[in-house]
């Protein structure tokens, strides 16, 4: 309504179509709302291939007010039948679970520690990984980066 009002749209069906865009975008179920993947860098099999876990990871740390917010991608190299970022994304739901799961076991005392993010990062990646193995035989989860990482 405020950019209407403000005379962002020349025309009302320019406003109706900006809100059904913006309307269905709220709505979708769609997976790449959960896992957002960039183009290879490279072709064919090997390809380096970087996947965001979205949303973002918020949890509270064990025993505590305070919390812990992160935003995950993870870097694979695809594979022959190029399955492997839609493997991912069919998964991702047991992968949010296991990530949620680690994250709400940390201590606040914990977060502070020298190292704690390298430590969690490889606990991460094992969790991930175990999680594609058990449902797909397969552990391709070369490296977890954290683009975001808040203790509040």
């Amino acid at each position: 309504g405020t950019l209407f009002a403000v005379g962002s749209f020349d025309s009302p069906a320019d406003a109706e179509s900006a809100i059904a865009e913006m309307e269905g975008s709220e709505t979708s179920d769609n997976l790449d709302d959960i896992v957002d993947s960039e183009e290879p860098q490279g072709l064919g099999s090997g390809a380096l291939v970087y996947l965001e876990i979205k949303p973002e990871l918020l949890t509270n740390l064990y025993n505590s007010q305070r919390l812990l917010q992160l935003k995950v991608a993870v870097m694979v190299k695809e594979n022959d039948e190029q399955t492997l970022v839609e493997e991912i994304k069919e998964h991702a739901f047991p992968i949010r679970s296991s990530f949620l799961k680690i994250l709400s076991q940390k201590r606040e005392d914990e977060v502070s520690n020298l190292g704690f993010r390298e430590n969690l990062g490889d606990e991460l990646k094992k969790a991930m990984n175990d999680v594609l193995e058990k449902r797909t035989g397969s552990r391709h989860i070369q490296e977890l980066y954290f683009t975001e990482f808040i203790v509040q």
